[in-house]
């Protein structure tokens, strides 16, 4: 791998974060590696049902789960400030879909902290046969670039995390969208307490620069870019994005009425009033 660029934000709101990661991959020429650590969030594969992958209910005595949809495929996870998410953005011209090539180091860099750990045929890492990294690709063929980015379970709330991740009520749906894969999960630092998030991270980081030739560490703040914000209020916390952009797929209601949901409004149903109407505006 050519030696990158370490990148640190300094956001912890979903979706600016996730906003850097696209504006880097199509703004920027440089191989990077970047940092960063959210606040509350559920976050969904781009081709994935909201509805069938996050809960959604209504619930007076906890706040609603902030939703958002990330550039890459893959499955949910959830980010919350005892996790930690790194994202290799590279120029590629040729292999473009290698997923070991960008675990293997973070693997190795665990490894050197104390962690043993492997690599599973999903491409996600286990620490005693419990996950603590799920990873996703994004390609941009126009650009050449590639995406991988993953998250890493360290201290997060593993009871939030798990109430979030599942709908409370399944609802029938059909549909053809990527579903996740579960798997039991659990935190890095019941098996090495290597202080704080943000003190592991830097442990991280140093162990990592062990593994890959880094030149240079840079601390960022996405809310100063002006393309990011564009990104941010323009596509990543829109209802056309998290909502819209899922897959078509047919809802059948108590009733036994089947409704054809497209860019997530209804397109085919028997009732008429419910025609062009928003999915969630009619559960």
């Amino acid at each position: 791998m050519k030696p990158v660029q370490i990148h640190i934000s300094r956001a912890t709101n979903v979706y600016q974060n996730l906003a850097y990661e696209e504006y880097l991959v199509t703004q920027s020429q440089e191989d990077i590696l970047l940092f960063y650590i959210n606040t509350d969030a559920v976050v969904i594969g781009k081709h994935q049902n909201p509805w069938k992958e996050v809960d959604l209910s209504e619930n007076p005595d906890q706040k609603k789960h902030t939703v958002a949809r990330r550039l890459s495929g893959g499955g949910t996870v959830f980010h919350d400030v005892g996790n930690i998410n790194f994202a290799f953005i590279r120029n590629k011209e040729e292999d473009f879909v290698n997923f070991r090539e960008h675990i293997e180091p973070i693997s190795a860099a665990l490894a050197g902290l104390g962690i043993p750990n492997n690599i599973s045929p999903r491409n996600d890492i286990f620490v005693q046969e419990h996950k603590v990294s799920g990873n996703a690709e994004h390609v941009n063929s126009r650009h050449k670039r590639i995406l991988h980015h993953g998250t890493l379970l360290y201290d997060s709330n593993i009871v939030k995390l798990n109430g979030s991740i599942r709908p409370k009520q399944a609802l029938q749906i059909k549909t053809h969208a990527v579903d996740s894969v579960r798997s039991p999960v659990m935190n890095m630092r019941e098996v090495s307490d290597l202080g704080t998030t943000a003190t592991f991270l830097e442990k991280l980081i140093a162990e990592v620069q062990n593994q890959l030739t880094a030149i240079g560490t840079q601390h960022i703040n996405p809310k100063q870019i002006t393309e990011v914000q564009t990104l941010v209020k323009e596509k990543y916390t829109t209802w056309e994005w998290i909502y819209g952009h899922t897959p078509t797929f047919t809802y059948t209601d108590g009733a036994g009425i089947a409704h054809k949901i497209k860019k997530g409004h209804v397109e085919e149903t028997p009732i008429e009033e419910l025609l062009n109407q928003r999915f969630d505006q009619i559960l």
